[in-house]
């Protein structure tokens, strides 16, 4: 039997109580296109439309840059076995949210099925991540970086997981959150 094509290069799969995050796929672009020719859905993860029109080569581009410095995964909901969106556990690639010796991951995240925003699918699909990075991988510090100050939504995520705005940038329309080891474990032990 032949292994299904593992686009992301690595062999994590994690669950949460709703979803499945397992290594992205070739087959997931095709799925992801449509839902990135939708106004709203681009505008949340790119900011602006981007130059050359959104095909399954130019989400290809892309991933292949996140799975290259990190864990590209494919958001899959149990209940229906469909594939809803993408998320990235990557080491930090940004300069300005380095820290001279400490391991530094950021997160971007999409939930590709607007019917499916305001669900909690990204808050669960975010604290499985958190414990993977924190417990099993052992980093510093978790920051999810190039926020548009605008979107309402993905600042209430962050800012309700307990995430601080730890700079602003082009002049605050961008904001970088983070979390540190010490606040995650603080708050995972007044959870118990």
């Amino acid at each position: 039997m032949t292994q299904p094509d593992n686009f992301a290069g690595h062999n994590i799969h994690l669950e949460t109580e709703r979803l499945k995050l397992r290594p992205f796929k070739d087959a997931d672009f095709d799925i992801a296109v449509p839902f990135y020719r939708d106004p709203d859905f681009l505008h949340a993860m790119e900011g602006a439309v981007p130059d050359e029109p959104v095909t399954s080569d130019y989400l290809k581009s892309a991933g292949k840059v996140m799975a290259k410095d990190g864990f590209l995964f494919a958001i899959v909901e149990k209940a229906s076995g469909r594939t809803i969106g993408e998320v990235c556990l990557q080491w930090m690639n940004l300069e300005r949210a380095k820290i001279a010796g400490e391991k530094v991951m950021r997160s971007p995240i999409g939930i590709w099925d607007k019917t499916l925003w305001g669900k909690g699918y990204g808050k669960e699909v975010v604290q499985c991540l958190m414990a993977h990075a924190f417990e099993k991988l052992g980093i510093d510090r978790f920051c999810p970086v190039d926020v548009d100050a605008d979107n309402a939504r993905s600042k209430a995520l962050w800012e309700s997981l307990g995430f601080t705005v730890a700079r602003e940038v082009d002049d605050g329309k961008t904001l970088d959150f983070e979390m540190t080891r010490a606040k995650y474990e603080k708050a995972a032990q007044s959870n118990t």
